[in-house]
């Protein structure tokens, strides 16, 4: 890999989620049987697919991604991907659905990467985003995405999708008399949608979990208990008693829960320290290379890690009211991880192609001197 430290941080980051995985699944078990292995095993069998195709995209040119019918094509296949999804609810006629493949697709983390290319690519494309056409036409990809997320429903996807392609197209030139309206008009859009059912509930129960101790409030109270307990140095690793049970969502929306139950404030900043080391490495290229495109996505990839990261600790400490949002590299989840390490491997192609052309510009330099 170009950049090391984003590849030791990365494989650093999967074992303490491995391992926590482990804890809430094999250690956690009676008895050792299939279905206790799945998850640990599935999980690394997708890493290390995952990281071998990371290798084989950094080996790529990123630039070849730089053509209106490769991005146009991965924007439809997102779209469609989420189109599926809606129309796998209305024959379920189940009221939530969010995957594909029998649950072993989760299109939003696919529309990640996709929305991540096309707004570098538009955006470098027209020069900038001033007009009202050139904006009008990135926000309509953006905001149909959001809808079809919306319908599934998953909101709180939805409003991820948001934040990443606003915070690229802040980057990229958008003036403010075009920004503060479309903020605004999300703004509002969001309002509608915690008015809303189980949304508002959330909320009320993120300001006051205590209030309704025995449900709404429930998850986010063991998740403050398991962080409590961990103290500085944790219980020991597979002697935590919040995963058996007393915390749904153990292994996923609230792995750092276990790791600060297990491994303690000591394991919770040595995942803190990593991200800080992964996504720093990224925001630090991002800005020393000097071709658009491959600063876009590197800022858009970077953008990605530290919103997941941000808010799946806020949500499990209750600083934000809870909303699965999984923790990249750490937390259970197929799809997360698969798309987390595409991710990697297309920052790492722009980081190998700058640090190329830098060593070929500075061989040029010192035999024409």
């Amino acid at each position: 890999m170009p950049d090391r430290w984003i590849f030791y941080s990365v494989i650093l980051l999967f074992l303490m989620g491995e391992t926590a995985i482990i804890s809430a699944n094999v250690l956690s078990a009676s008895e050792l049987d299939v279905q206790t292995l799945k998850r640990p095993v599935l999980q690394f069998v997708v890493f290390f697919a995952g990281l071998l195709l990371s290798f084989y995209i950094a080996k790529i040119d990123y630039k070849r991604l730089f053509k209106g019918k490769y991005v146009y094509l991965l924007v439809g296949i997102s779209l469609v991907s989420l189109f599926f999804v809606l129309v796998k609810k209305a024959v379920s006629g189940k009221a939530v659905e969010r995957w594909l493949f029998g649950g072993s697709v989760q299109p939003l983390e696919f529309a990640k990467i996709a929305i991540i290319i096309f707004l570098s690519y538009y955006i470098v494309s027209k020069g900038s985003l001033r007009s009202i056409k050139t904006f009008s036409w990135a926000f309509f990809i953006v905001l149909l995405h959001a809808i079809f997320l919306v319908l599934q429903p998953d909101k709180g996807g939805a409003l991820f999708i948001l934040l990443l392609s606003f915070s690229l197209m802040y980057v990229g030139g958008i003036p403010y008399r075009l920004y503060i309206p479309a903020v605004t008009l999300v703004g509002f859009f969001s309002f509608f949608l915690i008015k809303k059912g189980y949304v508002s509930e959330r909320l009320s129960a993120w300001i006051d979990p205590f209030a309704d101790a025995e449900d709404t409030g429930y998850q986010i109270i063991q998740s403050l208990y398991a962080l409590a307990k961990g103290g500085p140095f944790g219980v020991g690793i597979g002697k935590g008693i919040q995963k058996m049970g007393a915390l749904p969502e153990a292994d996923t929306d609230y792995v750092i829960s276990i790791i600060g139950e297990e491994m303690g404030f000591l394991g919770v900043m040595m995942v803190v320290l990593l991200y800080a080391l992964l996504v720093g490495r990224l925001f630090y290229y991002s800005v020393k290379v000097d071709e658009p495109f491959g600063k876009l996505l590197l800022f858009g990839v970077a953008m990605n890690f530290s919103l997941a990261f941000l808010w799946n600790l806020a949500m499990a400490s209750n600083l934000l009211p809870p909303k699965g949002i999984a923790l990249p590299f750490v937390s259970y989840g197929t799809s997360n991880l698969f798309a987390s390490l595409i991710m990697i491997g297309l920052a790492q192609s722009v980081i190998k192609v700058w640090q190329r052309e830098r060593t070929f510009s500075t061989l040029t330099a010192f035999t024409q001197s």
